[in-house]
């Protein structure tokens, strides 16, 4: 299982604050945490166009792992991360 520091340095997505994007949609997972997370995850990125983002409040401390792993394994990309805010843009097709 890869290290949070190995998973950032595979993605090095540029970092822009929120009231610079068009949030799509946003999610609040609240306490969350690993499987509740990304079921949820995926769920509500359904409910998005390809290209959208999706911008998740997620308060688990485990969530920069989670969510950076998912994103990587998933072809979606995380676009901006500040804990416990996310924001994540929907893989085209």
């Amino acid at each position: 299982m890869a290290t949070h520091e190995q998973l950032q340095t595979q993605s090095t997505p540029e970092i822009k604050t929120t009231g610079e994007l068009e949030i799509a949609r946003r999610w609040n997972a609240g306490e969350a945490g690993c499987g509740a997370l990304i079921l949820g995850l995926k769920q509500e990125i359904e409910r998005i166009e390809a290209g959208e983002l999706l911008e998740v409040t997620a308060r688990d401390a485990a969530a920069p792992i989670d969510l950076l792993a998912w994103c990587q394994m998933t072809a979606n990309t995380l676009v901006a991360e500040d804990h416990p805010t996310y924001v994540l843009r929907k893989k085209d097709g």
